[in-house]
């Protein structure tokens, strides 16, 4: 019986290896389209263009139809090379090509009469331009995430770069990463995918959509606010998604390794503080964590794995009065500072002590009056 279990599992783990690639989610990957020409300006059917991703050479290849159209779906976001082979032209070479997270990106390509072993490469192309559809949003690239200050290390906090996004105070929505306004819509509503899934819950009653999960800074590969326009698949939101994408390995193997510190030794101490003679609390904050990537199996399965950890030990100095030496004894005369009269009652009523079990309703007054005073 555990024999079956076995062999189950691991026929369903290999059908999910080699069925991923024609699975996968469109909720994060881009469009790839565009026309091919001749020197004449007339379109070009049958050519092959093939898009190869730079750090892993997985190839993504289509054949232009009949009008010169290509299109290729469902494109992981990346940096790729793209090449378009003709017979009777030379080949057409663009490098670098960046694709976005969800992003229709068209690129027109132009061939020149030649041979295939001959090439035109374009080394500067112009920025690409989404006019493809009408979405909005910002994509924060890990240009952004590596080189911009973040405190607390949110890596969700450049959502606030987004135009259209404004920050709103604690209270509803509370801490969460998504408790913002975006385009006027309601606070902490907007859905977060990691890699295409879901990883916001809705708080019951409330309408508030509840994170789950918030990835390591160093572990992020982009991600982009959409704000409209997004595909039919998307729900759970109310207007907005964060549509985040981790890294991956690449044929390369590569790694980080980081830690950020706060220590009291390195801060000045407390203005009130050092006004009272006191000394500055101990702090110690470590952040720490380490990223490595690379190929399982090269230009085809590749691995990256992250780590963070957080030590932090925080102390507070601050001035409180504690009994005296009479008080401790049960002695609290030295309260009445203007004296006591002949019957042991205090002749400053603020500083009288009176037995709680001796209050008397009082109808007129409703509530309360103290009766017995504890002498002296």
């Amino acid at each position: 019986m555990r024999a079956k279990w076995f062999i189950f599992g691991l026929v369903l783990a290999l059908a999910g290896i080699f069925l991923s690639r024609s699975a996968q989610a469109q909720l994060y990957t881009g469009t790839v389209s565009g026309i091919i020409t001749d020197p004449s300006g007339a379109v070009v059917p049958g050519a092959r263009i093939t898009f190869t991703d730079v750090g892993k050479q997985v190839p993504y290849s289509t054949i232009s139809d009949a009008g010169g159209r290509y299109l290729l779906r469902s494109v992981p976001p990346s940096t790729y090379n793209m090449k378009v082979e003709m017979q009777g032209f030379n080949t057409y070479i663009e490098d670098n090509v960046v694709l976005l997270v969800s992003q229709n990106l068209n690129i027109d390509a132009s061939l020149k009469l030649g041979t295939q072993t001959q090439s035109v490469e374009v080394v500067a192309s112009t920025v690409a331009l989404a006019s493809q559809d009408a979405v909005t949003g910002q994509a924060v690239e890990r240009t952004f995430i590596n080189e911009l200050p973040l405190l607390g290390r949110g890596v969700y906090d450049l959502a606030n770069l987004t135009p259209g996004i404004h920050e709103v105070g604690a209270g509803v929505g509370g801490a969460n990463p998504n408790n913002f306004i975006s385009n006027g819509g309601r606070n902490a509503t907007a859905d977060i995918l990691l890699d295409g899934v879901s990883t916001t819950s809705p708080e019951q009653n409330s309408g508030i959509q509840i994170p789950n999960y918030v990835p390591s800074v160093d572990s992020v590969q982009e991600f982009k606010v959409q704000q409209s326009n997004f595909s039919a698949e998307i729900g759970f939101t109310g207007g907005t998604v964060m549509n985040v994408v981790t890294r991956s390995g690449t044929n390369a193997i590569h790694g980080s390794a980081y830690e950020f510190l706060r220590n009291n030794v390195l801060t000045a101490n407390e203005w009130f503080s050092n006004a009272g003679g006191g000394q500055l609390a101990g702090r110690r904050y470590n952040d720490f964590g380490a990223t490595v990537g690379g190929p399982l199996i090269k230009d085809k399965l590749f691995y990256f794995d992250s780590y963070e950890g957080v030590r932090d030990i925080s102390a507070q100095t601050f001035t409180a009065g504690v009994p005296s030496r009479a008080e401790k004894r049960g002695d609290f005369g030295e309260l009445c500072g203007a004296g006591f009269d002949a019957v042991g009652q205090c002749t400053d009523p603020a500083g009288q002590l009176w037995d709680p079990y001796t209050g008397v309703y009082d109808p007129k007054l409703r509530g309360a009056v103290r009766s017995g005073f504890i002498p002296f």
